[in-house]
């Protein structure tokens, strides 16, 4: 995993300081790595706090939010002239991770 490589698993439980997540268990993790939940672009920087079969205790140290996907610009001009959504700015947003 120090090369980059992603690892699937599966997100068990949260709380605000960590997470238990599933993977098997013959799989090697390092102390601490980032880690990335599809389709909420989060990533999280974790520290591995305990492991005990499959399942592995995971110390939340930051939480960041990945930048959206570049789009390729359009050609429409009715795509091309939307404006921005301001009362956005600001907004406060609450998220709650499932599996």
């Amino acid at each position: 995993m120090l090369d980059g490589a992603e690892l699937p698993c599966s997100i068990k439980d949260v709380s605000s300081s960590g997470m238990k997540v599933a993977l098997p268990s013959d799989v090697a993790i390092p102390d601490t790595f980032n880690m990335r939940v599809v389709g909420r672009d989060l990533i999280f920087n974790v520290r591995l706090a305990w492991r005990r079969g499959h399942f592995v205790g995971l110390t939340i140290l930051k939480i960041g939010k990945l930048p959206a996907p570049k789009r390729a610009p359009s050609t429409d001009a009715a795509e091309s002239t939307t404006s921005a959504d301001y009362n956005r700015i600001g907004a406060r947003r609450s998220f709650r991770l499932r599996e």
